[in-house]
């Protein structure tokens, strides 16, 4: 097809794009970028036409080997440059779905399509509205699955191939409909007897015959009304392999099998939420080369044992799941031995495995280390891949170094050798999985990231000295952790994350998360707590789990100086005390789920009696932005009398109200976002206040929804919409699901809603809500509230602190 889009600026990647292919396009991109070439002067070194290279770069479709390779050489990458890219090649081309289908190469329609919509240039929007204009209306989810699945939803993908190749000129919709034709033959037998049939019942001409693309459109509609349900009939799979004697042994093909049945790690996105059955993108490393070998030789022939060596949550199970994907193809099959007992079936089964099978032996030591059978499975082992005729076979393995070590390690003189089996099994067998990513992987990781990877970006973000596939491994468990905590240690979860997402240091005393927790804690709770609550609450919360983390961490700490005789006061000396760190993922957890929950009484009063000045000075703006004056007040003052130096803005309100008295409001409104910028949560309520002096409704709700942006809302322009149309319940249904939420806009909104409807109770309810999230100085709440509110939201008179009381 034509060149015209070669000049244009590459697009941001899909989020839609399957991982391998993403990997593979950001890879291209990274190395493009390096070269500092344009596209035309890479095409032109390359022989490839520069659109074909755009569609690599954007990953709409897959590069061939052969042009791979003349790409490389117009980028003059070395040799193990091309090897990489090669190898992403090779994972994005057998990349397998959720239903076990490849993404890349699935059909020849799929990839007509993709390049019919580049050449096109239309939007979901625009195929919508052609086929609304031709009578034949799709909705844009039908459309997306067209494109995405054209093999699964045939009638609606020739109905937009009708509409793409009616852009192209006159001289290539003939070309252009015969190549959908012949693709949608053969995406499946099934596909291809209701194409065929629909043309006879047609009438129609023979399918290599110039048809125009307005036959598209008919032949979708014969196809819809010969049988729906056929296009989407999954196609059978071929059956388990039963061996001899009665055994049902599992052995399927690859394609059948789910990762995570194979032991690989689940991972979470950025709020904690399980992500299904997706996973991360793959961050190729160097033992990934070697692994690589290892199968291309098995699949040439030569039977191989290969056992990844690494520690807890290192990646072993995932680069080996990674590598086998090149083997669907080929039509190898995999068969994991774990029912009834790990040793006891791969013992059984090992006589039954058949040629063309990978032995999955994740965490071999449970094999190989077995009381009893350990041996024998080795020897096992040993005669499956030393006998010609019934290879080639793979078995993959993993193991902690330590088991590693115990198997290889030579006897001491004089005896017995417990793996003498294991030992020659393994000899030149193992390889070596780093525990932290080197500067390449984490570079790739980052691209990987930038492009849209979510749990690759929290992991960068979170975990530390490059231990990127702990955190990936250990955060689904860090979330078990937390969600199955007993009441105690969640109790002190909980304090740790109040105190974090309100400003404090990372170090926080035990003595203030025992004594903070207590409130958390319902009186069913609390009262079936033993003497040593808080002990056994630490050790729980301290427990390690996958990739080595923990809920919370054990730091050093020592007396803080500004504890003593200070400012004048007298104030009793701390000893050090124990500290613990929130681990920084529960910390963003935190922000996310209790954004709209205001602590406890324990909390303020663990938090007056052992934390530091800048911790307190921290929650004394939590607390006035919560409406909550008596803590303001009093953890101001006590930050104030322990010697910190409070910085103020006053002049930027002295400026503010100078413009603002003569007249300059613009320029008031300016100083007061600086005072904003600065940190300071007076600044909106100053603002708001200004605005509401000046019954500027309009200033107030821009206020809010300003708020919001800072807050990472999104806009409610629905809400908005169908508030202007009229539509005032299904707007207060759509403010009230965002307010849940904590959005200031949205809580703004909604009690202007109330209130403009006569509802004082309800305008009330959103009010205090609004102060829980923090937002109280959008309601005046001085006005609203003169004596604030207590911690648990009461409307009340706070009891005055003197120094005898504390």
């Amino acid at each position: 097809m034509t060149e015209r889009r070669a000049g244009r600026r590459m697009a941001a990647l899909s989020p839609e794009l399957p991982p391998a292919r993403r990997a593979l396009a950001v890879e291209l991109r990274r190395l493009h970028a390096r070269s500092g070439r344009t596209m035309r002067e890479v095409a032109r070194v390359s022989g490839l036409s520069p659109s074909s290279l755009s569609r690599a770069l954007n990953g709409e479709r897959l590069i061939k080997d052969e042009d791979l390779r003349a790409y490389a050489r117009a980028l003059a990458l070395n040799e193990d440059e091309t090897r990489w890219l090669e190898l992403r090649l090779h994972q994005a081309n057998i990349e397998v779905s959720n239903e076990g289908r490849l993404y890349s190469g699935q059909s020849a329609l799929l990839d007509h399509l993709l390049t019919l919509q580049e050449e096109a240039g239309l939007s979901l929007r625009d195929i919508s509205q052609h086929l609304n204009s031709a009578g034949t209306p799709l909705s844009k989810s039908s459309i997306e699955r067209a494109l995405r699945h054209p093999d699964r939803a045939l009638p609606h993908a020739l109905q937009v191939a009708h509409v793409l190749i009616n852009t192209l000129p006159e001289a290539e919709r003939g070309p252009a409909t015969r190549g959908v034709l012949n693709a949608a033959l053969d995406t499946s037998p099934t596909n291809a007897a209701l194409v065929l049939g629909a043309n006879l019942a047609l009438s129609t001409e023979a399918i290599a015959a110039p048809l125009h693309a307005a036959t598209l459109t008919t032949l979708a509609q014969a196809l819809a009304s010969l049988s729906d349900s056929a296009v989407d009939t999954p196609q059978p799979s071929a059956a388990p392999h039963s061996p001899p004697g009665g055994r049902q042994s599992v052995i399927r093909p690859i394609s059948e099998w789910n990762p995570f049945d194979l032991e690989v790690h689940r991972a979470v996105d950025a709020s904690g939420h399980d992500t299904g059955e997706v996973l991360p993108a793959y961050v190729v490393r160097e033992h990934d080369r070697a692994l690589l070998n290892e199968v291309a030789a098995a699949d040439a022939g030569s039977s191989r044992i290969v056992v990844l060596v690494g520690t807890s949550s290192s990646g072993k199970t995932r680069a080996c799941w990674e590598a086998i994907k090149s083997l669907v193809p080929k039509g190898w099959q995999l068969w994991y031995p774990f029912d009834p007992t790990r040793a006891e079936e791969a013992l059984e089964g090992m006589r039954d495995v058949p040629p063309r099978t990978v032995v999955w032996l994740d965490e071999s030591q449970h094999y190989l280390g077995h009381p009893r059978r350990g041996e024998q499975i080795a020897a096992a082992l040993r005669d499956l891949l030393m006998q010609p005729e019934r290879g080639p076979v793979l078995v993959m393995g993993t193991l902690w170094p330590e088991y590693a070590r115990r198997f290889t390690a030579p006897p001491a003189l004089g005896v017995p050798d417990p793996h003498a089996q294991a030992r020659a099994l393994l000899a030149g067998r193992l390889i070596r999985v780093p525990d932290v990513f080197d500067d390449n992987a984490l570079e790739s990781a980052s691209a990987l990231a930038q492009h849209g990877d979510a749990r690759l970006a929290a992991a960068l973000a979170y975990s530390r000295d490059g231990r990127v596939t702990q955190f990936l491994a250990g955060a689904p468990e860090l979330m078990t952790r937390y969600h199955s905590a007993t009441p105690a240690a969640r109790a002190i979860l909980h304090a740790a994350m109040d105190a974090r997402r309100y400003g404090t240091g990372a170090s926080l005393p035990a003595a203030f998360l025992a004594e903070a927790a207590v409130d958390y804690l319902s009186d069913a709770e609390f009262d079936t707590l033993d003497n040593n609550w808080t002990e056994s609450a630490f050790a729980e919360a301290t427990q390690l789990v996958h990739g080595r983390m923990a809920p919370m961490t054990k730091v050093r700490t020592s007396a803080d100086s500004r504890f003593g005789e200070q400012a004048g006061v007298a104030v009793q000396e701390r000893a050090p005390d124990q500290a613990f760190q929130l681990a920084d993922y529960l910390v963003e957890v935190g922000r996310a789920k209790r954004r709209t929950l205001f602590p406890p009484a324990s909390f303020w009063h663990a938090a007056y009696d052992h934390l530091a000045p800048p911790d307190l000075f921290a929650l004394s703006k939590a607390a006035f932005r919560g409406a909550r004056m008596e803590w303001a007040n009093a953890l101001l003052r006590r930050a104030t009398d322990l010697g910190e130096d409070v910085g103020n803005t006053s002049v930027l309100y002295r400026r503010a109200a100078v413009a603002e008295h003569s007249g300059d409001l613009q320029g008031a409104e300016a100083l007061y976002q600086q005072a904003v910028d600065a940190g300071d949560p007076l600044a909106w309520f100053r603002l708001a206040q200004k605005y509401e002096r000046s019954g500027d409704s309009e200033g107030l709700e821009r206020l809010a929804r300003k708020a919001a942006d800072v807050e990472g809302f999104h806009p409610l322009t629905e809400a908005q919409k169908m508030e202007q149309e009229g539509d005032r319940e299904g707007a207060a249904a759509l403010y009230q699901q965002a307010a849940d939420a904590g959005d200031p806009y949205a809580l703004f909104r909604l009690a202007q809603m109330h209130e403009q409807a006569g509802e004082s109770d309800g305008a009330e309810r959103v009010a205090r809500k609004a102060a829980d999230a923090g937002h109280a100085w959008l309601f005046n709440h001085p006005a609203r509230w003169p004596q604030g509110l207590a911690p648990d939201g009461v409307i009340t008179i706070p009891r005055r602190f003197s120094d005898e009381e504390v």
